[in-house]
């Protein structure tokens, strides 16, 4: 079968034929892509690389509380253009590790690039190399056939401290290792297990009294498997799980409890025939199909029995807060979206700002929770609460138990980037806040807990922020139960961040 007869037969000729050369990424320019935009654009300079490495000791603005001794990881990509040529959406570039480290002279500020294999290859090159999850490598169809095995890890979205050590990790590949002291890159590492057993993805859960460390990854090809992997406190395997999914979807974050974990398979599904014969990326090769509805698969933590699948009305998640149990019955909170129609639509905001466009965005960000009852089949979903929200996140002590307070970001009446800091009670529906105004604009807001304090205590939340009149970025410090009362120190950088993803707090030992 020639090529012509093979396209046909999937059902692809006039798309392949309609695509010239298939190269995916964008064309890149001073005068095209202005660094950092203008007073109608302030979102871009989150779109802007930042190509230096730092390391120096930061200005402070106000009293960094004296608990609060420690080190601030976060990691997100900051990479986006090489020769001439620029990433397709702000979810796909090198990743970079910062570090905010806590002492008693003061806080020092460090970022590094994960030294990833493409990383590497592309720097030497000058230019993109390797197909990415939103952008396809230079050269037209026959560079990109078949490209599940050169989608290589960018590194570039979550960051953990684990047993003495520092990971990065990426989408469904293996993570990188860093020194935690000089974010130099170790290399790749499976942790030990054979390199066909398991994938990993980005959001790898933590149980604060069990101690184990747990993780999911997706192999697609002909049948799509999820692959549950499980560390115990001291590093060794506790148990590795693969369960087939009833759909191919494209999937970010996920539930643990005491006892089971939760796989929320909303209905973005994959076209796979054009990602593989190399006529999209993976990010244009997403559907999003609200028919077809929302599964909860629930599976058991340790047990062996077959997971239990929940149907419920289509709703699409990034993130999730946390999720645990009572009575049976498991209580699952997250940020929730109608229509996903800034990451799958005719004109996405994750493209659009690239070109520096706002693009579609008509279905904010809700926080919803889940009500499921395994044995039943049934869930039911309610919102706490509405209103342009995203980056959840808890005090970690509490994972797997009833939170006390979530704590996000949320938008100013008709941006799409997150200016507010907020916390939500799930159970009184109270809310706290802090806006840094127009212009400014914010990252996840991590946790960091007094010393000496018990699960659900009192701390500190730190907020990474992107201002756009100065064109610089800086860390804000907040009493995480008087938020409203705004940042009791800002950490001032002297050079601008890209949009940086997740992060984490690692208190002084």
């Amino acid at each position: 079968m020639n090529r012509r007869d093979f396209l046909k037969t999937a059902g692809l000729t006039g798309i392949a034929l309609g695509l010239p050369g298939c190269a995916r990424s964008l064309p890149f320019g001073r005068d095209v892509f202005p660094d950092f935009g203008d007073d109608a654009r302030p979102y871009l300079g989150l779109a802007t690389s930042l190509r230096e490495e730092h390391d120096y000791e930061a200005r402070v603005e106000g009293t960094i509380p004296a608990g609060l001794r420690g080190t601030l990881y976060r990691n997100g990509p900051a990479l986006f253009d090489r020769g001439g040529m620029r990433k397709r959406t702000l979810l796909d570039g090198d990743g970079m590790v910062q570090a905010f480290r806590f002492g008693d002279r003061g806080i020092r500020y460090a970022n590094r690039f994960v030294r990833t294999r493409k990383f590497v290859e592309e720097e030497a090159a000058g230019r993109f190399l390797h197909p990415t999850w939103s952008t396809q490598a230079p050269g037209g169809i026959w560079t990109n056939v078949w490209p599940t095995e050169r989608l290589l890890s960018q590194a570039g979205i979550t960051v953990f401290p684990w047993r003495g050590r520092l990971y990065a990790f990426d989408e469904s590949s293996f993570p990188y290792e860093l020194d935690p002291d000089t974010l130099a890159t170790v290399g790749e590492t499976t942790f030990g297990l054979p390199r066909d057993l398991t994938t990993y993805s980005a959001h790898g859960k933590f149980d604060p009294v069990t101690g184990e460390w747990l993780h999911f990854g997706i192999r697609y090809g002909p049948r799509t498997f999820v692959h549950l992997t499980t560390f115990n406190a001291d590093g060794t395997l506790r148990r590795h799980r693969a369960l087939e999914l009833p759909r191919a979807i494209y999937m970010h974050d996920w539930f643990v409890t005491e006892r089971h974990v939760v796989f929320h398979l909303h209905p973005v599904e994959i076209a796979y025939w054009p990602f593989l014969l190399g006529i999209r990326s993976m990010a244009e090769s997403l559907r999003w199909r609200p028919e077809r509805g929302t599964i909860l698969m629930v599976a058991e933590r340790d047990g062996e029995a077959p997971p239990r699948l929940v149907e419920t009305e289509a709703c699409y998640l990034w993130h999730t807060f946390n999720a645990w149990e009572e009575r049976g019955k498991i209580t699952a909170d997250f940020v929730g979206y109608r229509n996903p129609d800034h990451f799958i639509s005719d004109d996405p905001v994750i493209t659009a700002v690239m070109l520096g466009r706002r693009g579609t965005y008509s279905y904010p960000g809700e926080v919803m929770r889940y009500r499921i009852d395994p044995a039943r089949g049934t869930a039911a979903r309610e919102v706490l609460h509405q209103g342009s929200c995203e980056w959840p996140r808890i005090d970690e002590r509490l994972r797997c138990r009833p939170h006390r307070t979530g704590y996000m970001l949320r938008c100013l009446p008709g941006e799409f980037f997150w200016s507010i800091v907020m916390g939500l009670d799930p159970v009184t529906g109270r809310t706290d806040e802090y806006s840094f105004g127009r212009g400014v604009y914010c990252t996840e807001p991590v946790f960091a807990p007094r010393p000496d304090t018990p699960a659900g205590g009192p701390g500190w939340l730190l907020v990474e922020l992107y201002d756009s009149r100065t064109r610089t970025s800086s860390l804000a410090i907040l009493d995480a139960d008087r938020i409203a009362d705004g940042p009791l120190a800002l950490v001032r950088l002297t050079h601008h961040v890209p949009f940086s993803y997740h992060g984490w707090w690692q208190p002084a030992s």
